[in-house]
């Protein structure tokens, strides 16, 4: 659940158990590549305060269906951006706001994005304003009302004005996906809150959905598989976007660890990690929060890429029901 909503329905990939399915003929040719010896690292840091400067990770921000704490403010796109395939939301006038794809379509100064005001607001990078330093600056929000979920990359605040590189929404009680070829927040095009490691979540001591993953540009290709619907980078190497990695089920998850590390790993051995954007090898993305063990991390970056194995997906894409088109993986 994404607050009180769905992160897709049951039978979405992301929620679909897969250590039943066989290794991916190339796993051992891209372990390699990648280095067996390359350590996990928990991309994210037990601080919660935004002005703080280990703030680490992805936050995000859950609108409440009454007083849902934005005004719907304009957004523009910056000078290298993909509007073109972005989602923005336009005043529909009854006092609501519609989807659209393409925000090329409308009147740039019609076009919204539902940021939190600056006193809730939670964006990845804490308070952190400048461009030229600040990094992806993810934006992560969920309109519990209408159970739609907006992300943007490289989103900035500047002279009052919100800007991003691109921004994507999803329905969260559908499978349908977005246009293929369409970047979102991540390289990949796939949606970054379903997949992220949530402190609240671990504590319960069940994940029950996949995780992201990130490796260099090196050793990906300029390719992707469905899931994903982008590419990026060179071509260099040979793994596509949308790759699913997953904790071989010979590792033993250590008795003496955490409940939230045991959950993390057993969420990576029967859901797996989605490989979703462009940064350094093995790095596993999560919120910031105060909720981390102190434990946690240190028993989770124990894993190396030797402990995984990446996954073929065929029996999924190639069952007659399936629609490359949709998040299905189970009918």
């Amino acid at each position: 659940m994404l607050g009180s909503c769905p992160a897709f329905p049951a039978n979405a990939v992301f929620n679909t158990r897969i250590d039943g399915l066989p290794a991916h003929a190339s796993s051992s040719a891209w372990i390699a590549a990648i280095g067996a010896t390359r350590a996990l690292h928990a991309d994210w840091g037990s601080n919660d305060n935004p002005a703080a400067s280990d703030y680490y990770g992805i936050p995000m921000n859950l609108l409440a269906a009454s007083n849902p704490q934005t005004d719907w403010p304009a957004i523009s796109f910056t000078a290298d951006g993909a509007p073109d395939e972005s989602d923005c939301a336009i005043a529909n006038g009854s006092g609501g706001h519609d989807l659209i794809r393409d925000c090329t379509s409308r009147p740039a100064a019609s076009l919204r994005f539902p940021m939190p005001r600056d006193a809730v607001i939670a964006l990845e990078g804490g308070t952190c304003n400048d461009p030229g330093t600040c990094g992806d600056r993810h934006v992560l929000v969920v309109e519990q009302g209408a159970c739609r979920l907006w992300e943007s990359f490289y989103t900035y605040k500047v002279a009052g004005q919100w800007s991003a590189y691109s921004t994507a929404a999803w329905d969260l009680n559908s499978n349908a996906m977005r246009p293929a070829g369409w970047t979102s927040g991540d390289a990949a095009g796939l949606p970054i809150a379903p997949l992220l490691a949530r402190a609240s979540e671990a504590s319960t001591g069940e994940i029950a959905h996949a995780l992201r993953v990130t490796f260099r540009d090196a050793v990906l290709a300029n390719t992707y598989a469905w899931p994903a619907r982008h590419r990026a980078g060179n071509s260099a190497g040979s793994i596509p976007f949308g790759a699913l990695l997953r904790l071989k089920a010979s590792f033993a998850i250590p008795a003496n660890w955490t409940p939230q590390a045991k959950a993390l790993a057993t969420a990576m051995q029967r859901y797996g990690l989605y490989v979703a954007d462009i940064g350094s090898d093995l790095y596993v993305q999560g919120d910031p929060s105060a909720a981390w063990s102190s434990s946690t991390v240190p028993q989770i970056q124990t894993l190396r890429m030797s402990d995984f194995e990446f996954v073929e997906l065929g029996r999924i894409t190639g069952d007659s029901r399936f629609d490359g088109n949709s998040y299905a993986a189970s009918w």
